[in-house]
């Protein structure tokens, strides 16, 4: 399919991965909407896809942790005159460390961020979705969807929801010709570190995002569910389909223990 010409929507744009993936479309063509809450960064990123490869953008700030984001997102794209034909739900947050370190209100609004945000966006851009012949979706997991991940669980559970939503969506959705395809990039060279609150762990290599971007979007035609950039992911899905439970989260907190309690 050529995608040239048509819109894609892309949220966390204002960097990392989301950022990346506004790069790599304009670079192919699309116009895009670009959603963040730093909207300086927006305009600026806006700027520098103009001159660089041509096209249009439309900046939305918007906090997708609020409970009204996607609807009020979509009411702006329309107003605009636009219909979405790839959706990119991006954005996400995470907590590293021990579970009661955080407050309550802190795991609320990652997981309307990680969760209610793309499912949110797919229910209110669907009607744009459908009208074309062909469309997609592509909604960013993680390796930590596939397992229990101590001392970052709500983060880990929240991706595993992503991953299966997006699963489920990809069946359901085939009839009406939008491919929804589950992106599982590795550790990638990123701001989430430093937002989540990373330390010292047996993560040492983080990988440019353009790889993990490029490789999802040149598998956007193919029927491809899952679309893993990460090492090891055979591996990591091996083990825990095949150890008992125990024994997986033993060795995963091993993995993500801070390290003051070393």
């Amino acid at each position: 399919m050529s995608w040239s010409g048509d819109w894609a929507l892309v949220t966390g744009a204002s960097s990392g991965i989301g950022r990346e993936f506004a790069v790599q479309l304009a670079a192919a063509g699309m116009h895009r909407v670009l959603v963040a809450r730093r909207v300086s960064l927006l305009d600026a990123l806006a700027q520098e896809l103009k001159v660089g490869h041509g096209g249009d953008s439309l900046v939305v700030a918007a906090d997708l942790s609020e409970p009204d984001a996607a609807a009020a997102v979509r009411a702006r794209v329309e107003a605009a005159g636009i219909r979405i034909r790839l959706l990119v739900n991006n954005a996400a947050a995470g907590k590293w460390g021990r579970f009661e370190r955080a407050t309550a209100d802190e795991y609320a609004r990652m997981l309307r961020l990680n969760n209610g945000a793309p499912v949110g966006l797919c229910r209110e851009f669907f009607p744009h979705l459908r009208s074309f012949p062909g469309s997609a979706v592509i909604n960013v997991a993680s390796q930590a969807a596939f397992q229990p991940v101590p001392f970052m669980a709500a983060y880990a559970a929240s991706k595993a929801f992503a991953h299966s939503f997006s699963l489920a969506l990809y069946e359901e959705w085939k009839q009406y010709g939008i491919h929804v395809q589950s992106l599982v990039p590795g550790p990638s060279a990123t701001e989430f570190d430093v937002t989540a609150g990373a330390y010292q762990s047996a993560i040492v290599e983080r990988r440019p995002p353009a790889e993990a971007v490029a490789m999802a979007l040149a598998r956007l035609d193919r029927d491809e569910p899952v679309v893993a950039s990460a090492k090891g992911v055979y591996k990591q899905r091996l083990f825990n389909g095949l150890f008992p439970a125990k024994r997986v989260v033993r060795e995963v907190a091993k993995m993500f223990r801070p390290p003051d309690e070393d």
